[in-house]
């Protein structure tokens, strides 16, 4: 009962929280049979529940034990189909639980039943793949031992994709691989059940290594984000990608990325040259309060006539800002607020939001609606009125992000009139780190693909 209202509810959520979420082979989770679920971690129970939203098929979830060690979550967890999994770092004297929990899983697949569970063990928002842990390919092959390798236990791997996941209006990539056949490690098994378990967790950990943007080095993520920054949108638009095709965009991420690990390797002086030219670029904007968008669209604006349209739309949009901020606000900022103050953890701050969030916006709609039908006793009144709540929201927000989006123009604008030579300087600096990203790509598209016939 809980688990099916909160799905539909987080479903409602995710049309909201996230600007864009696209979904890559969702047909590979099986409609039916026993499968294993296992997805990357970046961002705490945020993961479960949109994976949750995404699935027809109930699933059940596996999360640490120590959860349950609040008095309400022990009685809340199993309403939502969640079983407690003991780690010996967490609570080393509940670890002999697991063999319950592990019977458990097998009577679970022997239903044909499906299990959710995040092998890496740890959430940090991070675009990399943590050590796997073995337990996931443990409970799939000792199910299949169990029942003489009849069960046909599938594992399909998720790798959740998010632009921000603390950030509403964010994006949300979804790519779900083909299942791996629990049953093809039947031999192995037989031989050696700790090499077996071994090579199936890493089968997991390749996969999801493929399907997520997986940078181990920090300094080397930090590189591929700001190369993201400035040039990502000419190489879509070169290759004739749409940015809102979420595929596109991550396949351009991974050719970014596996552009910058060739020369790191072939030559890492240029890559380090380039570095502290993107670096240095990138601080005097800040240092500006500018961002590189402004920059490469300075050439193509027409300052009187988007000074006009900018004023217009400002003018026009206030009313509707104000309505949607006025009936908005409280909902939309007291989960962000409670976030920070519940956690330090960032990586708990979007599921906080998100998840609270839902709830907000229930109770404050409702007690509004509820107002509304007080005062006006008319059904026509109260429905426009509720519809509009959302509607209103949402243009509130965009509101605000146009707003600073012009407010940023108009500072180029001053900026280009007053200090024309600090723009121009700034427009032939981003003109050499583009020349320079534009030959490194023909390089590396050359040696991936092979010099043309």
């Amino acid at each position: 009962m809980f688990y099916q209202i909160l799905r539909f509810l987080f479903r409602i959520t995710n049309k909201f929280y996230f600007r864009n979420l696209q979904i890559n082979g969702l047909e590979n989770i099986p409609k039916n049979g026993p499968v294993f679920l296992a997805a990357n971690h970046p961002s705490a129970f945020m993961d479960p529940m949109v994976i949750v939203t995404i699935t027809k098929r109930p699933l059940f979830m596996l999360a640490k034990g120590v959860l349950f060690q609040n008095p309400f979550l022990k009685w809340l967890l199993p309403h939502l189909n969640i079983i407690p999994i003991y780690r010996s770092h967490e609570t080393p004297e509940l670890t002999n639980k697991n063999k319950e929990v592990f019977s458990k899983c097998y009577m679970h697949f022997a239903k044909g039943g499906a299990i959710l569970a995040f092998p890496e063990g740890i959430s940090l928002t991070e675009r990399k793949i943590k050590k796997i842990q073995s337990g996931a390919a443990r409970i799939c092959l000792g199910a299949e031992a169990e029942n003489n390798f009849s069960l046909d236990v599938k594992i399909v791997t998720i790798g959740l994709n998010f632009s921000n996941p603390h950030k509403f209006q964010s994006d949300l990539y979804i790519n779900i691989d083909k299942p791996i056949n629990v049953s093809d490690y039947y031999d192995q098994y037989k031989q050696d059940t700790f090499k077996a378990a071994h090579a199936l967790t890493d089968a997991i950990r390749d996969r999801l290594e493929a399907q997520v943007i997986a940078i181990q080095d920090s300094e080397m993520d930090k590189l591929v984000s700001n190369i993201e920054i400035i040039f990502k949108a000419q190489i879509l638009e070169d290759l004739g990608h749409s940015p809102k095709i979420m595929a596109h965009d991550f396949n351009t991420t991974r050719q970014i990325s596996d552009s910058v690990h060739y020369f790191l390797e072939k030559d890492p002086q240029r890559v380090e040259n380039l570095k502290n030219k993107i670096s240095t670029y990138l601080n005097k904007l800040e240092n500006l309060s500018l961002d590189d968008k402004l920059i490469k669209g300075v050439k193509k604006t027409k300052p009187i006539f988007d000074t006009i349209l900018s004023i217009f739309f400002l003018t026009l949009g206030s009313p509707f800002f104000i309505y949607g901020f006025v009936n908005n606000f409280l909902p939309f900022r007291i989960p962000f607020w409670c976030a920070r103050s519940f956690s330090k953890r960032p990586e708990f701050h979007g599921s906080i939001a998100y998840s609270m969030g839902t709830f907000t916006f229930l109770l404050f709609y409702t007690l509004q609606i509820l107002l509304i039908n007080k005062l006006t006793h008319d059904w026509i009144y109260v429905l426009a009125y509720g519809l509009s709540l959302p509607i209103s929201g949402l243009f509130a927000f965009y509101y605000y992000k146009k707003f600073k989006s012009i407010r940023g123009s108009w500072k180029i604008f001053s900026l280009f009139y007053k200090r024309t030579t600090v723009i121009t300087s700034l427009i032939n600096e981003r003109e050499i780190i583009i020349n320079e990203l534009e030959k490194a790509r023909k390089e590396f598209v050359t040696y991936r693909d092979g010099p043309k016939q």
